[in-house]
């Protein structure tokens, strides 16, 4: 009997990069295998004890929507750091729930969003070390991010009207 491998979406939160870089567990450290710099959990900021993020298909065939609804959200245009890790390391952790969110990219919220939900402050830190330890780190320059959107707005996929980035 053939076991298929079952492939799981992932949680993509977005960070600052230079928080979350390898190295600091030796540069800053000595941290502990299961810790991680302070400084990681400033980009896991939480409101009533919920954690923003945004799920991403196994395949990534939404990863530039995701890009795109946090990118539109932001106060200017930038390069657009996050961090994704498998959606069940996450759920080891954490109640995962779908929620609408607020971006000017409707199917995103509808679709791709979530809510870590019931978060202690032990949890959180749980999370920011299964991120440092196994998360892989992405980047999309900002000349990138301004394709994307420009291609939304002309694709008619966005509300540009509720971007608070200027284009």
């Amino acid at each position: 009997m053939r076991i298929l491998n079952k492939r799981m979406p992932y949680l993509l939160r977005k960070i600052r990069k230079a928080r979350w870089n390898p190295e600091l567990r030796n540069e800053l450290g000595p941290f502990e295998e299961r810790d991680c710099p302070a400084d990681c959990i400033a980009d896991l900021n939480t409101t009533e004890c919920k954690l923003s993020l945004w799920e991403v298909q196994d395949d990534r065939s939404n990863l530039q929507d995701v890009i795109i609804a946090l990118a539109t959200n932001a106060d200017h245009l930038s390069n657009l750091d996050y961090a994704m890790v498998p959606r069940d390391r996450i759920g080891e952790i954490a109640s995962v729930e779908e929620t609408e969110g607020k971006t000017p990219h409707s199917e995103a919220n509808r679709n791709w969003h979530r809510d870590l939900v019931g978060l202690s402050g032990r949890k959180l830190i749980d999370i920011a070390v299964v991120i440092f330890s196994t998360g892989e780190l992405g980047r999309v320059s900002e000349k990138e991010v301004t394709r994307l959107i420009r291609k939304a707005i002309d694709e008619q996929t966005l509300d540009a009207t509720r971007m608070k980035v200027a284009m």
